[in-house]
């Protein structure tokens, strides 16, 4: 019979017109974003061929093949370019220059094809990952971990204990850096960090946007099914039959299924259209710490603390989506003990949510407890693009999403197990 009971929780929640429409628009919000960025998809597809061809890893070898392979493009397009205009370059990046694009591009559209064009352009990428290759060594030659520290520690303005230890983080973080450069992990083609930001428009763009929206549809489900009966006016009657006060604990697993099920709804559409529009073919193994997965502002490249493929990185980022919905699923279901009311709930865990994120700017920055006000889930929804990475002196700690996840859901799994304890034995009336 509970089973039954659970299910009409669940279909509850899932049929709800509120949640519905939410998820038909959060669901369109996510492919515009997809849709916004796929102008570059072309344009990355390249690398999935020149994967196929000279495979991923950087070795000496595979560098002689790649410039003979570049000179001879070069040569190529310069034959045709001189049979034209009698203008050869240097470099196809010389083609696109403003002065020269225009006068034999823009002012004489009918000189190149498209076809042509798309080939140079072609070119230009080849040429951008050839050029590139070549500083890899003296890029990371060049890292100054204990510089970066000192930058950190002024960029926050921290002293005292909290700014020594950042300075023992940044030794870990130097270790693994030379771990890295010894194993040449860094040494693996992939999307031009500093051209196609694709590593922030997958975790920081869709995946934050798909953790706010799951984040809405949670504590709206959550709170809607805990106080149906409340909202109703019923729960005098609903509560005194034979499952009586027990209905709350069918709410709590309904709660959780509910969440589940909308996660992998939004998430599995998101992410099948993303991964439909970029191809990544070819780059599932290759290390997330590459050197070419570097974006503006950084100070190094992505580096995951332990070696992790892209796809290997994909699925833990996506079960710890799964985990931080159930944590928030849980602290609704707590607040839903104390208040009445769904909306009032919703307002609350706005109002937890806030507090959390301010909690850093209020403890002194001369002690290293402001460095452990980041271990909350409202701060990993916020920051999913540095998960599993050394990213700043906040998230510079070896697995502190998992530390973070497993403290906050061991606490609140221990809550809801008091808030259903206690409410056996309280007024409801």
């Amino acid at each position: 019979m509970s089973w039954k009971i659970r299910v009409c929780e669940l279909r509850k929640a899932l049929l709800s017109p509120v949640i519905i429409a939410l998820l038909l628009v959060f669901t369109a919000y996510n492919l515009f974003l997809i849709a916004q960025e796929a102008y570059k998809k072309d344009e990355m597809s390249i690398l999935n061929e020149l994967v196929a061809q000279f495979g991923s890893e950087i070795t000496k070898p595979m560098q002689e093949d790649y410039k003979s392979y570049y000179l001879s493009r070069l040569d190529d397009m310069n034959k045709l370019t001189n049979k034209r205009t009698s203008q050869t370059y240097e470099m196809p990046s010389d083609f696109f220059e403003y002065e020269n694009y225009k006068r034999y591009v823009t002012d004489q559209p009918n000189l190149y094809s498209r076809d042509e064009l798309d080939l140079f352009n072609e070119l230009q990428v080849i040429q951008n990952y050839y050029y590139l290759m070549q500083d890899i060594d003296d890029t990371y030659a060049g890292f100054n971990m204990k510089q970066i520290a000192e930058g950190e520690i002024k960029k926050y303005g921290f002293s005292g204990s909290a700014a020594d230890l950042v300075r023992q983080r940044y030794d870990h973080i130097a270790e693994r850096l030379q771990q890295l450069i010894e194993s040449g992990e860094h040494k693996n083609l992939f999307f031009i960090g500093q051209i196609y930001q694709s590593h922030s428009m997958l975790f920081k763009t869709l995946i934050g946007s798909i953790l706010l929206q799951l984040m809405i549809l949670v504590v709206l489900m959550t709170g809607y099914i805990s106080n149906y009966e409340f909202e109703q006016g019923t729960h005098l009657l609903h509560y005194s039959t034979k499952r009586g006060r027990k209905l709350q604990t069918d709410k709590l697993l309904s709660s959780f299924a509910a969440s589940i099920i909308v996660t992998t709804a939004l998430t599995g559409i998101s992410l099948s259209a993303y991964f439909l529009t970029f191809s990544y073919k070819g780059l599932w193994k290759v290390p997330v710490s590459s050197f070419f997965n570097w974006e503006f502002g950084m100070p190094y490249p992505y580096l995951t603390w332990h070696s992790m493929s892209y796809i290997t990185y994909l699925g833990c980022a996506i079960a710890l989506i799964f985990v931080l919905l159930l944590i928030f699923t849980a602290i609704t279901f707590v607040l839903t003990a104390i208040i009445r009311n769904s909306y009032l709930v919703f307002g609350a865990f706005a109002i937890l949510f806030g507090s959390f994120l301010l909690i850093t700017n209020i403890v002194p920055r001369d002690l290293k407890l402001i460095l452990f006000t980041g271990f909350t889930p409202f701060h990993l929804v916020l920051n999913p693009k540095a998960w599993f990475t050394a990213s700043g002196a906040f998230m510079s700690l070896p697995n502190n999403e998992w530390i973070t996840a497993g403290i906050w859901l061991a606490l609140l799994t221990l809550c809801c197990f008091l808030c259903l304890h206690q409410f056996k034995r309280q007024n409801i009336n």
